[in-house]
């Protein structure tokens, strides 16, 4: 099939300022996570060994990141490539930089709960919360 100039589809402006955007928005919210999530590690060293477990709250946030980080190029790709072939890509944008949102969350309540919380080790077995012992 050939592609002329009268079967294209229209190119829609907003579309495209609206995708670059939010991608941009989302660049920008996983430099400031980066950011967060290093001052956050070097912070582990000053838990208390009885109730945080240091690998796993730096596995927790480097985890997040790298999964953010393959989010974002994978959004970025299906985004460009929606736009280049002029359909919307504005909500695979928007999907892109939610999960991008929800694995850092995620990420970070993971790596508070490896910090703060009582861990009790009983034969092998991790339980998070009170001490079992009295």
């Amino acid at each position: 099939m050939s592609d002329t100039i009268a079967n294209r589809r229209p190119l829609l402006v907003w579309d495209i300022a609206v995708s670059i955007a939010v991608l941009l928005i989302g660049g920008g919210f996983l430099v400031v996570a980066a950011v967060i999530d290093l001052f956050s590690a070097a912070l582990v060293g000053r838990c208390p060994v009885a109730t945080c477990s240091a690998g796993a709250a730096v596995a927790s946030l480097g985890i997040s990141w790298f999964v953010m980080f393959l989010l974002l190029i994978m959004g970025n790709v299906i985004t460009i490539v929606s736009l280049v072939r002029r359909r919307q890509a504005w909500w695979i944008a928007l999907i892109t930089l939610v999960l991008v949102v929800a694995v850092w969350i995620t990420g970070f309540v993971l790596y508070s709960q490896a910090v703060s919380h009582d861990r009790v080790a009983i034969d092998g077995v991790v339980t998070w919360g009170t001490s079992l012992v009295d």
